[in-house]
């Protein structure tokens, strides 16, 4: 069990989506399928020396919505400064 909640660990901080993965997002096994889907989606990827889909995975979290939100800019206020 320990190594499980290890290996579950070590996939959160992957910077890309694994090949299983991907086949899960894209509901398809064959890398042009693949490409197909994140072409037709709109989704951002670059294609590895196998020819596969590489997608990171913070770009797959902002997304699907459950990436972890900016935070805020502080921006001074110069037009205050003229008054």
């Amino acid at each position: 069990m320990g190594s499980a909640i290890l290996k579950a660990a070590a996939m959160e901080f992957t910077l890309f989506l694994t090949a299983q993965e991907i086949n899960i997002l894209t509901g398809f096994k064959t890398p042009a399928r693949q490409v197909d889907w994140l072409r037709a989606k709109g989704w951002r990827f670059e294609l590895n020396g196998n020819r596969r889909p590489i997608v990171a995975r913070k770009y797959v979290e902002n997304m699907l919505g459950c990436g972890v939100p900016e935070q805020a800019v502080y921006r001074p206020n110069f037009a205050a400064l003229g008054a």
